[in-house]
Parts: structure tokens; sequence; C-alpha cells
């Protein structure tokens, strides 16, 4: 079991906590690219196919929540480190 992992609040914790906000920015930089080829792609299903597959559909989810957990990270709203110090957003 994967317990959340939080970064120390006390000012000497400051320099991990930069460390992770920079890993995580450049994760959310990917994270932006992985959407558009996800949007792309379940666009393509729907033009083609006539309907979204529902696999697409529930990686998106889990995508969006996995943004948000990092996006609250990098604006200081939340302490635990995302994904992959805790487990993988899945189905809510």
């Amino acid at each position: 079991m994967n317990v959340p992992q939080t970064v120390p609040p006390d000012s000497s914790g400051i320099g991990m906590r930069i460390v992770y906000m920079l890993v995580f920015a450049i994760a959310f930089w990917i994270l932006c690219w992985v959407l558009a080829v996800t949007a792309l792609a379940q666009l393509c299903l729907r033009l083609l196919g006539g309907h979204s597959r529902t696999e697409v559909t529930s990686f998106g989810a889990a995508l969006a929540r996995y943004a948000r957990q990092v996006i609250e990270f990098l604006t200081f709203v939340s302490e635990t480190l995302p994904f992959p110090f805790t487990t993988w957003p899945g189905e809510a």
C-alpha cells in the first residue's frame, strides 16, 4: 500500500520542495502533451467509429485528476506529492 508522502512544512525542507516543484513542472509539461495526444486520439476514434472509447475516457479522467494533484502541489494548495509518490489517480 502506498502511503501519501508530504513535503515537510518547515523552512529546512524548502530546498527539497523546490526540487520537487521543478520535477513536477516538467511532469506537467509532459502531461499537457499526453493530454493533447489523448484528446486527438479520442477525436479520431469518435470520427472514425462513431463513438468514443471507454478506455480512453477513463484514462482522460485519471489524467485530469493527476493534473489537478500536480497543480495543487505546484501552487502550495497541497503538500502531498503526486504520483509516483502516491498511487495513480484511478476512477473515483
